[in-house]
């Protein structure tokens, strides 16, 4: 039996729009952002989906609440998928703390811990939890899993078993899909990656 996880970056706000780290924060789609999410609906609405899992923020709440509609379904939180907590940066951009040095350290090593944001293991452990618990659940359909550019990094990578410090290679933009297909014969086929939905729905993905 084949099974697809869909990751789903949330849609723009006018903080990534700003450039500015949102953590926790609780901030809106935009207008742009709700024309992303809606693309996705409608090029997901002919795949039978089996859940649409989020992370707490408002921002991939949102997204997931347009993409579960078509499909009669009610979005699941999953505190796993979280955005990364950044603390002391919230609302800074990459220009105002390119000077820091714990952000020159993270550069150099993407393992680097401090107390300016969560470290990447412990987003690691918790992105691998939920991919534990999509491996295990009975669930014949797809999932949908609307997140954030680390943490979905970070878990592509997982998937895809490149180590742990090489995440930041992959490429997950606000709005975009990427599917993967877990399998018998082939254990893991990316599908596609960093894709933004145009036009009429995609094909059964398992037709």
């Amino acid at each position: 039996m084949t099974r697809d996880l869909i990751l789903v970056r949330h849609g723009v706000t006018d903080w990534n729009e700003a450039g500015r780290l949102m953590g926790h924060e609780p901030i809106a789609l935009n207008a742009r952002g709700r024309s992303q999410a809606e693309a996705t609906a409608r090029a997901l609405a002919a795949q039978p989906l089996g859940a649409v899992v989020a992370s707490p923020q408002r921002r991939t709440q949102e997204t997931a609440a347009i993409i579960a509609a078509p499909h009669g379904l009610a979005v699941t939180t999953d505190d796993a998928l979280a955005e990364v907590w950044f603390g002391p940066w919230v609302g800074r951009t990459f220009s105002e703390i390119i000077k820091e040095p714990d952000l020159a350290a993270y550069l150099q090593n993407p393992l680097h811990a401090c107390d300016a944001f969560e470290p990447t293991a412990t987003v690691h452990a918790r992105v691998v939890g939920f991919l534990e618990r999509f491996r295990a659940a009975s669930e014949p359909h797809a999932v949908v899993a609307v997140s954030h550019g680390d943490p979905l990094r970070i878990l592509l990578a997982e998937i895809l078993g490149m180590p742990l410090t090489a995440y930041r290679r992959l490429v997950i933009d606000p709005g975009s899909v990427t599917i993967v297909r877990f399998g018998e014969r082939e254990p893991v086929r990316l599908l596609v990656a960093n894709w933004f939905p145009q036009g009429p729905p995609l094909a059964r993905l398992d037709g």
